[in-house]
């Protein structure tokens, strides 16, 4: 079983290009599910949260070019901050009808572009997995841009 899932991430990881000729996987939904989360403490806020705890093929995407299709959340008009959510707003996981492994933050290289509510958008970036941050959501998309 670990095999196949370790041949599986591999295939994935060398077999797609973007449009700009560099390597890009494109992950699914159901593949950011791979995770689980575990109540820990934060001694800088002095609060409990629930730790996100990766599966492998997840953590085989780290650091790697990825892109993912979702509906656009502005979470901060003002300061241009956005996630892309595996559902649209009425149904996405700040409305609390689906778990934090259901959106994406989009951390954007052109911070001039604008988005509405449930656009529905491909982005791609670097992925990174937020291991221990308070504050973050499990998942972060560095130097992203649209990738329609």
């Amino acid at each position: 079983m670990r095999f196949t899932i370790w041949l599986i991430a591999f295939l994935v990881l060398t077999g797609f290009k973007n449009s700009c000729g560099q390597d890009v996987i494109t992950v699914t939904w159901n593949q950011l599910g791979d995770i689980r989360f575990e109540e820990s403490y934060d001694e800088g806020s002095g609060e409990f949260y629930q730790k996100p705890v990766f599966g492998p093929m997840i953590q085989a995407f780290e650091g790697s070019e990825i892109k993912i299709t979702g509906y656009v959340i502005p979470m901060d008009i003002d300061l241009n901050a956005y996630v892309v959510s595996r559902f649209p707003f009425s149904s996405c996981f700040f409305c609390g009808n689906a778990g934090p492994e259901t959106v994406v933050d989009l951390q954007m290289g052109d911070q001039s572009r604008s988005f509405k509510n449930d656009e529905r958008r491909s982005f791609c970036g670097r992925l990174r997995l937020n291991t221990g941050r308070f504050f973050a959501l499990p998942y972060i998309l560095e130097d992203c841009k649209v990738c329609d």
